[in-house]
């Protein structure tokens, strides 16, 4: 007799199993982008860390403000819920597109580009957060950051 109850396995993956491959596709994917961008136009025209001096920014925090800073951005990136979806959104389409029987590369380059803006858009807050922190110093912390980040810059050079 059966008492309603479905005794049957589960098939098939975890969620969290397929949003890391999903994550894991668009990493490599990034990379690939990366290495054909290289290829393509010789590598970037700046030489030791990203454009900006972001690189230099963040070494020249100290732990401390790194993991303030570090908090800050958590609860700024989970309050932008929209973000989140739209991000998804875009990675499951990137999917899609990856495995259609014809590969469309046009409608792939839209998905990159709305992709790179989003991630410019992080990139932007990641930034407003770091002047706000800034702001918060007293002039002589500001003055040591400045230190550091002066000789981070220097030690790039080399």
């Amino acid at each position: 007799m059966s008492d309603g109850t479905d005794m049957t396995p589960r098939t098939g993956a975890p969620r969290w199993m397929k949003i890391l491959l999903v994550v894991s596709l668009a990493l490599n994917l990034l990379v690939i982008g990366v290495a054909a961008g290289f290829a393509i136009k010789g590598g970037p025209k700046w030489r030791g860390g990203p454009p900006g001096g972001a690189g230099a920014m963040h070494r020249a925090l100290s732990e401390a403000d790194r993991a303030e800073l570090k908090q800050r951005m958590i609860r700024t990136f989970r309050a932008e819920k929209g973000g989140r979806a739209a991000f998804h959104q875009e990675m499951e389409g990137l999917v899609a597109l990856l495995r259609a029987e014809t590969f469309d590369g046009a409608a792939a380059e839209e998905r990159m580009a709305r992709l790179r803006e989003m991630f410019d858009g992080r990139m932007a807050s990641a930034q407003g957060l770091l002047v706000e922190y800034w702001g918060e110093m007293s002039a002589a912390d500001r003055a040591a950051y400045a230190d550091r980040l002066e000789a981070e810059m220097q030690r790039r050079k080399r």
